[in-house]
């Protein structure tokens, strides 16, 4: 059962008896409407869970400290989270914020968990300090992580005295499905969840309630399915069993 786009807009267009599109792009009317819900469906489904294992950035180098690697600069405050990224629509889509931790690759080889700590808090509590020592080339190892008022770059203080690896949790950002061929990015068994919600928003397209709630509802439960099985967290606790069998 693929999961292109054309399928998806096929598959939809077949139940509401409509005829099938050749390629996506050439659909009008309602095929055009089908197209339009089936790209709103999906994202509907990304900004469900802001850390959807299938939208990890994919850096394998050390999945421990994180899957997202960002060298730094002696001197340097802050830093791009996603690299190269020219804008906002470039960005990742989520960032886990308590999840940093720079790495120093040579001795003393310090590896440190970097708290989170506010802008404000920051400007009230080290920014002064902090700066007055960057005017004299006075740096240090940086113990805490900063979120620039944009929202696109981290930073880190003290600023670095030299190179370190940060490494944190991303998950990207996807974008809108154009081409026939285009792929959603999970697993092929949730296909069912997609379709659900796009049947929600073609229901109410054409003033059925009735089937809309239905379909919301099949939506909502596929997608708590598939939060569960790709999401779940994992076990606080291990059992121990070694007592059953000490028992008389």
């Amino acid at each position: 059962m693929a999961k292109d786009y054309k399928t998806f807009v096929n598959e939809l267009l077949v139940e509401l008896n409509e005829p099938e599109v050749t390629t996506v792009a050439t659909g009008v009317g309602i095929q055009k409407q089908v197209a339009n819900v089936v790209n709103r469906a999906y994202f509907d489904i990304v900004d469900a869970v802001d850390d959807w294992s299938w939208l990890s950035s994919d850096v394998p180098d050390d999945p421990y400290y994180g899957n997202t690697i960002v060298p730094t600069v002696a001197g340097q405050r802050f830093y791009l989270l996603k690299a190269g990224s020219a804008n906002i629509d470039a960005d990742f889509d989520s960032v886990n914020w308590d999840m940093f931790t720079l790495v120093d690759t040579n001795a003393p080889f310090t590896i440190n968990k970097l708290p989170f700590t506010t802008l404000t808090t920051w400007r009230s509590n080290y920014a002064q300090s902090e700066e007055a020592a960057a005017r004299t080339n006075t740096y240090a190892t940086p113990v805490r992580v900063i979120r620039s008022s944009d929202g696109r770059r981290f930073g880190l203080s003290p600023i670095p005295d030299k190179v370190y690896n940060i490494h944190f949790f991303a998950y990207n950002r996807p974008t809108a499905l154009v081409a026939d061929t285009d792929t959603v990015l999970f697993p092929e068994q949730y296909k069912p969840v997609l379709l659900a919600r796009a049947r929600y928003y073609l229901y109410q397209f054409k003033d059925n309630i009735a089937q809309s709630q239905l379909a919301l509802d099949e939506y909502k439960k596929g997608l708590q399915n598939m939060a569960d099985n790709l999401n779940s967290p994992q076990p606080q606790y291990m059992s121990d069993v070694r007592f059953t069998y000490l028992l008389p």
